[in-house]
Parts: structure tokens; sequence; C-alpha cells
């Protein structure tokens, strides 16, 4: 199939499994190719973007200049005249109406686009709906989180949802609160988002004492309550020491957290990193911990692809019972779980596992079977084809 995907940048460091979808699509034979709203914000390290022949249209932020395009015969034609006939916010529905002229340029470039793909359920896919109505090709699209938890608009979430041929989503979590909750008719199947299993190779030693998070610097990732626990477990008598890889809005408060607790000496913050440099923090950390949390306004992690990228590494991980990571890992046979906003729980379970040696490689070995039978690439583009073939 030729398929043309619709992304907010791309590439992006914290979306490798669009990446990962991506390249195994044209590994089997697809030409895909990528329509991004805007030119990414940071320097990219995928090995496998540079491997792929893949073609990238950026559109640009629209502005007052761009506005004046909106009124040629070709964007208000009466099949999008049609769709967009309604007003909540005027300016936003012409940036939708300018996003969606670049991506039927990028249609036309491309010459012959079966199905358009996007991610994340943002305003702006209604672009794509608006462009595969008009070209009368499918549109398809998968939910992830922030997007359709954290206070969206409902009324826009709904309008696009139901505009869409199918909808993905990466659990039952996401589905049932998709059905239950929104009330979603338009056909939802899940496909777990997943990591090529064969790049992260088993680990076979780590660093004695060294946990590690690799994660957004943002809330709902909770890194505040692993320094915390890091902070106790010192108090215990252990020897740890903390990595962090990552980057993002609340670093200086977790560096002032660490300068609170006096742990600056037990707490490294890493930043980016190579793909290289991340294999080998996650062979070297003794345990993997990501304590997320929901935010006051609803955001939540559902299956963070960090944790399935430590399990693939044969790390022991601990993280929390929100939304759809005991879908993930199931607590005591593949990793830990706790209660989220609670750092002495997570201080116990890290104390556990570094206690017992025995028992976290077990925990690690059985963490990679479960990537390897449930979260494999491979295995999650075999569903995504049925959905694109389905609606084709």
């Amino acid at each position: 199939m030729n398929i043309l995907y619709m992304v907010s940048r791309f590439p992006s460091l914290s979306e490798s499994f669009v990446i990962n979808e991506i390249y195994e699509l044209e590994q089997r034979g697809h030409d895909v190719s990528v329509f991004a709203q805007e030119r990414p914000d940071e320097e990219i390290a995928h090995d496998e973007v540079a491997e792929m022949d893949l073609t990238v249209h950026y559109a640009g932020r629209p502005s007052l200049r761009s506005f004046p395009e909106l009124l040629s015969r070709r964007v208000l034609n009466p099949t999008i005249l049609r769709q967009s006939a309604y007003v909540d916010d005027p300016l936003s529905h012409a940036a939708y109406l300018y996003f969606g002229k670049e991506l039927m340029r990028a249609v036309e470039a491309e010459g012959d686009v079966d199905l358009i793909h996007a991610h994340f359920a943002f305003p702006t896919r209604i672009a794509a709906t608006y462009v595969a109505n008009y070209f009368d090709i499918p549109c398809t699209l998968t939910a992830h989180a922030y997007e359709i938890f954290a206070s969206p608009n409902m009324r826009r979430l709904r309008r696009l949802l139901s505009r869409l041929d199918h909808v993905v989503v990466p659990s039952e979590y996401n589905k049932r609160y998709l059905r239950e909750d929104l009330e979603i008719e338009t056909d939802v199947s899940v496909v777990p988002a997943t990591i090529d299993v064969d790049k992260f190779q088993p680990s076979d030693d780590c660093v004695s004492g060294r946990l590690l998070t690799v994660a957004r610097l943002v809330e709902k990732k909770g890194h505040e309550y692993a320094i915390d626990a890091v902070a106790d477990l010192l108090d215990r008598g252990y020897d740890v020491e903390y990595h962090i890889v990552g980057t993002g809005e609340r670093e200086a408060f977790l560096r002032e957290r660490v300068r609170e607790r006096g742990v600056e000496e037990a707490v490294e913050f890493l930043g980016h990193v190579s793909d290289d440099r991340l294999q080998r923090e996650l062979h070297e950390a003794e345990l993997f911990v990501l304590p997320c949390v929901i935010t006051a306004n609803g955001d939540r992690d559902i299956t963070p692809v960090a944790l399935r990228e430590a399990m693939a590494t044969r790390t022991a991980c601990v993280s929390t019972t929100i939304s759809a990571i005991p879908e993930v890992i199931t607590d005591g046979h593949d990793g830990r779980l706790v209660d989220p906003n609670d750092a002495v729980a997570l201080a116990d379970a890290l104390a556990d596992l570094l206690d017992d040696p025995a028992r976290r490689r077990t925990l690690a070995g059985n963490a990679r079977e479960t990537v390897e039978t449930k979260f494999d690439i491979a295995t999650a583009v075999d569903d995504l084809e049925a959905v694109f073939d389905r609606v084709s």
C-alpha cells in the first residue's frame, strides 16, 4: 500500500514507536511517506530514520500571510465546506484548513495514496479527515494518551473520532475509555505500542546498585518519587546511584528536588543520549524505575515504551498500577508494580529486589519473554496491516 502518515513533528525522539512502525511497514514493502506539521526542534539520532528512503512533507506553522490561500476554490470546495461548516473557534478552524491544504499538496506530490494514517488525536488531525474525504481514501488514526485524557476539547475530540474509518489504540484501557466514557461508535482496534525486540539485546551484567529512568522530564513520569525513593534507600544504607535519561520542562524542579534531598552525589541527569548510549545504560542498570502518576489535568502514561525497552534488555522493572501499565507488567511475574505517588512503597519494592538477586533475575527473564511474545513490532504491524486492509 501507499500510506501517508500525519504527525505533529518528524522525527521525534519521544515517539520512537512511530519510527519503528514506519520502518517495519517499509521493510514489508509498503510505500510510506510522512506529512509533519512542523520540523523537529531537537537533534535526532535514530538509526532507522537514516536507513529509510523516506519522503517527509513539512507544512510549517500557519501565519496571517497563509490565510488568504484558504479562500481559493480548491480549499473551499463543497466537499470540505460540508465537513468544516461548524465554528467554535474560527482561528483554530482556519488552521485546520491550512493543514488540510498542505496535506492535499502532499497527497498530490505522492501521486497515489491508498490511506492516510495519523498518530495522536489532536484537533489538527481533522484536516486529515477533510483530505481523505476529498480524495475518497480511508483515514485511520492511533489515539494515545495526552490528547484524549489531559482535559481535551471533548466536542472536537468526538467530532474527529467520529469522522475516521477506524481508530487504533495501544491498550484495552484506552478502548474502554473511548467506548464507555466518550461513547465513540467508530470501530476501535487494540494494537499494543511495541518495540523492535531484536534491537535490545539481553543484558548479561549490570552495575551494582545502578537505578535508571528513561523518560521525558514531565509530571506524569513521576521522577520526584524515584528521587525520594533513592534518598530513602541511601538513608537505609543501600549503595545506589540513579541515572536519569531525558529532558523536559521539569528539569529545574527535579534538580532542586535532588538538592533538597541531599542526594547530588547519587543522581546524574544525562539528557538526550544516542541509541548506543541508551543500550549501555539499560545494560548497566540493575533496576529500571518508572513511577508514573496521573496528573491533575488527567494526563497519564498508558503503556510506556521505555518500560518495554528495559524489559527487552532483561532489566527488572518497577513501575505503578495506573492506566494500562498492568497490561504490560504483571506484578510479581515480570516486574513489580506499586501504588502511584508513594515513594516509600517504591523504595520498599526496589529494596526487595536489591536484596534478592535471584528474584530480580527471574523477573527480568520473564520480562524478556513477555515483550518477545506480546510486544514485538512484527506482531503489532501484523495487526495494523489487518486494520489497513479492512478499511481499504
